[in-house]
């Protein structure tokens, strides 16, 4: 008999047939790095508790079971509030290994993980996958990494090869982050210089990129790509978006994308911003999938990238 693939949850592995409709990059809290030493800073957990679930359970509503929560470790990752969101919404969420970038306008990467040599990183990621984060020892189900705009820097080279290395010795799979959707090649470089099968590889924020040679470059390699920042308009508008995974599903590159908003239910420390409707985990499900099938993509072509893409990626296939 075939043995049951696997997916980690934060409150333990489910099969992958029962991950359901599932969003590739949402976050329930994040932070800058630094707030755990702020005296003043008060963190309301039962309140924001309270808000996640609630947002959750809608999301259930509008046909979602599963939502891969990437946070890396420095940007206030808490995994005992997606288990406490977890069972009180019944969601399945997914958390992360992995650090963030080392340029930017939400620079991570803190001093004492650049301290840190390749070998030490790999085995940092495999124990979190392996044994598990915090007390209650919640195992990452993912390996997240990123790269600066328009370079991939020395700390980053280092934790993306940490990734490959320890996505190849636990068979986790990798979700990434790019600015303003570019270096994905260059990301799959330093991946498959380990040997790691591109397969096991989501490039993260391919939707910011309009550039259908770009996105066709990741994708001829086997890499899934990440539509998941839709609702947000930075670099691209949300019809541009509609266009390009038209476009690319016409060229039959359907079964590599996966879809997502890169939304965040509790934003500690950050400042307050004007809220924008379309900032919600339910606006995939509600006003952007409706759109795609407007634009004359199938049901059918729906279902594989909101459901079978994401099973795929985690069974390796």
């Amino acid at each position: 008999m075939e043995k049951t693939k696997t997916a980690q949850t934060v409150l333990g592995p489910i099969a992958t047939a029962d991950l359901g409709g599932t969003l590739s990059h949402e976050h329930l809290i994040a932070s800058p790095p630094g707030v755990e030493t702020d005296p003043n800073l008060v963190f309301d957990r039962e309140g924001w508790l309270l808000k996640c679930i609630g947002e959750m359970k809608d999301l259930q509503a509008a046909g979602i079971s599963t939502i891969i929560d990437p946070i890396p470790i420095e940007l206030g990752r808490k995994v005992d509030f997606m288990a406490d969101v977890a069972r009180g919404s019944g969601i399945n969420v997914i958390c992360a290994t992995g650090l963030y970038y080392e340029r930017g306008p939400l620079q991570g990467f803190p001093v004492y993980y650049k301290m840190k040599t390749l070998e030490e990183l790999t085995d940092l990621y495999i124990t979190e996958i392996a044994e598990g984060i915090g007390p209650d020892k919640v195992k990452a189900g993912v390996i997240k990494c990123a790269t600066s705009l328009d370079e991939i820097r020395k700390h980053e080279t280092k934790a993306l090869t940490a990734a490959a290395r320890a996505s190849k010795a636990t068979g986790v799979p990798i979700t990434t982050h790019t600015e303003a959707g570019t270096l994905g090649p260059e990301q799959l470089d330093i991946f498959e210089g380990e040997g790691l099968d591109p397969r096991r590889v989501t490039i993260g924020h391919c939707s910011d990129s309009a550039d259908i040679a770009y996105l066709v470059s990741i994708l001829k390699r086997g890499a899934y790509i990440g539509f998941d920042r839709i609702g947000l308009e930075r670099w691209t508008e949300d019809e541009t978006k509609v266009g390009v995974v038209s476009a690319l599903v016409s060229m039959g590159y359907e079964k590599q994308i996966v879809l997502s908003h890169d939304n965040v239910g509790c934003m500690h420390g950050w400042s307050p911003r004007a809220f924008d409707p379309k900032r919600r985990f339910t606006y995939v499900s509600e006003e952007f999938i409706p759109r795609l099938k407007e634009s004359g993509i199938t049901d059918q072509a729906i279902h594989t990238m909101l459901v079978d893409n994401p099973r795929r990626y985690f069974e390796g296939e």
